[in-house]
């Protein structure tokens, strides 16, 4: 028995859209001489026959041109009715394409294909606000925005560009175009455990330094332990959140801003204030409500527990009913 393989050819394939304007051009080159050898009188240069082509292909019939023969006529009608098929076919094609690529654009599927941009990794209220600064101060810097948890892009009207996926993965950062970035920014997702989120920043400080090791990476590191480790990475500047929060706080308290007697004062664009608990909040762990006030731009800065004020207490404190708890608001 003698097996017939598929051949395959060593050359890549050819996009359709390619050979659809391919095919096209073929039909108009070949009516057009066709026609033109047909009724040389009416059809007296070869651009005459072509112009003839594309005008009747399209539908389009402007009239200039009209074949009078029989001959000439039954061209025609061959033409129009499979050349028309080929002209919808390649319109079609066309807006298929521009759904397909803002479709990608929106899932965070589309390669970004310029250079000079700054990437962010991790969407949140800081990368978002930062964001809004770059825009603010230069507005036609290239952002994009790297992030696994998004499904769509969050911020589709702007020039921002959106990649869905890990960071840590070599594809996703290729999508980025890693290798033509000037900034990278990594930020560390609060609502995860802490050390978790270190050793994914180290990790994706490591991807993005193995691709691109002169590029400037600046990380946001939660941890002291895993400062010496994102050093050693290769990471350009470090962010110590909670050291710089902690810090702030403390010089905040010091200089007596919660001394007020209605328990309130603002200074420097800071609202420090006591807040009652809510009933949904009590038995939670003084980590688990500082994640949900994050999300309502609330910082858990300490409680008031049996008389004591108590700063930054460990995270695993639990919260009671009759406490009060002390917080910041922009």
């Amino acid at each position: 028995m003698i097996r017939i393989s598929p051949f395959n050819s060593a050359f890549p394939r050819i996009p359709r859209i390619i050979r659809l304007l391919s095919i096209i051009a073929l039909f108009l080159l070949s009516f057009g001489i066709v026609i033109h050898l047909v009724e040389p009188k009416r059809f007296p240069t070869l651009l005459d026959g072509i112009w003839w082509a594309i005008v009747t292909m399209s539908t389009v019939g402007y009239g200039d041109y009209t074949p009078v023969t029989n001959l000439g006529k039954v061209i025609g009608i061959i033409l129009i009715l499979s050349g028309a098929g080929l002209v919808t076919s390649y319109f079609a094609y066309i807006a298929k394409m521009s759904i397909s690529t803002e479709q990608q654009f929106l899932t965070g599927k589309k390669e970004f294909s310029g250079g000079g941009h700054i990437i962010i990794v991790g969407w949140n209220e800081r990368s978002k606000r930062i964001i809004q600064n770059i825009h603010d101060l230069k507005h036609h810097q290239s952002i994009v925005l790297i992030d696994d948890t998004l499904q769509k892009h969050p911020l589709p009207r702007t020039n921002i560009h959106f990649v869905q996926g890990k960071a840590t993965l070599d594809p996703v950062l290729q999508k980025a175009n890693i290798k033509q970035a000037i900034r990278v920014l990594i930020t560390a997702d609060l609502k995860q455990d802490e050390l978790q989120t270190d050793m994914f920043s180290i990790l994706t400080l490591l991807a993005v330094k193995g691709m691109n090791p002169s590029v400037y990476c600046l990380v946001e590191i939660l941890t002291y332990e895993q400062k010496g480790n994102a050093l050693r990475a290769g990471a350009d500047g470090i962010v110590e959140t909670n050291k710089f929060a902690s810090d702030y706080m403390q010089d905040r308290l010091s200089k007596g801003i919660l001394g007020d007697a209605d328990g309130q004062n603002e200074r420097h664009g800071l609202n420090v204030k006591e807040l009652p608990l809510q009933m949904e909040w009590a038995e939670l762990t003084f980590k688990q409500l500082s994640v949900k006030l994050i999300d309502k731009n609330i910082i858990l800065v300490g409680i008031i527990s049996g008389g004591k004020t108590i700063i930054k207490p460990p995270l695993d404190v639990i919260i009671h009913l009759n406490d009060t708890l002390l917080i910041i608001e922009d």
